[in-house]
């Protein structure tokens, strides 16, 4: 790396960082406040406190990121104009892409950096922050769910509850109807409750009655335990964790949106938007730096000042874009993937009309 490759990716990396910093920490402070009369209601040590704030940080992080590398981006530049050191650079014969270029890889490496954190630590503080939430504050489960109808991917077999229990890993109620493959109905089983086994993979149903159709007739059987070898959707398919799709994992939420989309188109897209939306929301960073590079920095007067405000007023545009398109991919206007490819397409048409009027009048 060169040197200046260096300074200009150790400038803007350490106005980023301290912005960063800073945002989370208000952010934290104003989510403690918020909390504060659960902290007190429930006689919470301080201890467990600053547990819960560590356990948020990851979220706050990523919230603040694309913010943070905007503003660090925009300081950056908009101080090389100021300066005059753009100019020498100029003179020197580096054009505005070779200063660019360190930039975009930089950002790249950070984008790369935070997807992979959104999608491991991220979720599983998350996680462990809302089960805590429910433990200290003696909230009700998020997790539990009611009046559960859950279909496998093949269609052999139709699962219904009444009550899906997250602590006990357990199944209430249960109704288990299998079809051949034909599309028969084979068989209707109900047990008055049902076992996860994680070593084996399957449910066991206990208490229960079973009828099963052999050669046109259907036979009858009680039991006690009954092992249902290819009932085999993981607990998470029967949680309200299997609804809010942004805590599960990708393999999860990739089966749950398999499944929705046979069952509730609606639900889909509903899901589908959130699951594109957080999947793609790292990505943010290198959207916003983006508009940074592409604004116009020609200002007269005041160059810090006016280059922040229109990366801040485009970057506005492109959560409110994000926003409605959001809305009508949830509604089912449009696939979800527009969701991300609308508003991004948006602000890159913005930007450069942007900066091709700079250069007309500047």
């Amino acid at each position: 790396m060169s040197i200046l490759d260096r300074y200009i990716s150790s400038s803007i990396l350490r106005t980023s960082l301290a912005t960063l910093g800073i945002c989370t920490l208000l952010v934290v402070a104003v989510e403690m406040f918020s909390s504060m009369n659960n902290y007190v209601t429930n006689a919470l040590p301080f201890t467990d406190i600053l547990y819960l704030a560590v356990l948020g940080l990851p979220e706050y992080l990523m919230m603040c990121a694309s913010i943070s590398f905007l503003f660090g981006t925009t300081f950056f530049l908009s101080q090389l104009e100021s300066s005059n050191e753009m100019i020498m650079f100029l003179n020197a014969g580096l054009g505005y892409r070779r200063i660019c270029r360190p930039i975009v890889l930089m950002i790249l490496v950070v984008t790369i950096l935070a997807f992979v954190f959104s999608q491991t630590i991220m979720i599983d503080a998350g996680v462990e922050h809302d089960r805590l939430s429910v433990e200290y504050f003696g909230q009700t489960s998020t997790q539990d769910s009611s009046d559960i109808s859950v279909a496998s991917i093949d269609g052999s077999y139709v699962v219904d509850s009444a009550y899906f229990s997250q602590d006990l890993g357990r199944l209430f109620d249960v109704t288990l109807v299998t079809r051949d493959e034909e599309g028969h109905i084979g068989g209707r089983t109900y047990a008055s409750y049902a076992d996860w086994s994680q070593e084996e993979g399957f449910w066991h149903l206990h208490d229960g009655l079973s009828h099963v159709v052999v050669d046109g007739i259907v036979v009858s059987s009680y039991f006690d335990e009954l092992p249902a070898t290819f009932m085999d959707m993981p607990p998470q398919m029967f949680t309200n964790k299997a609804r809010d799709i942004s805590t599960m994992d990708n393999g999860s939420a990739l089966e749950y949106l398999e499944r929705v989309r046979q069952v509730d188109v609606d639900l889909w897209y509903q899901a589908a938007t959130e699951y594109v939306s957080r999947l793609f929301s790292p990505f943010s960073i290198f959207v916003l730096v983006t508009i940074a590079l592409l604004m116009n920095y020609r200002f007269k007067k005041n160059i810090f000042l006016f280059s922040l405000i229109q990366s801040l007023c485009t970057s506005v545009v492109y959560y409110v874009v994000q926003m409605l398109t959001s809305i009508m991919c949830e509604q089912g206007i449009m696939h979800p993937a527009f969701s991300v490819i609308i508003p991004v397409v948006t602000v890159l048409v913005l930007s450069l009309a942007i900066r091709l009027i700079g250069r007309t009048h500047g």
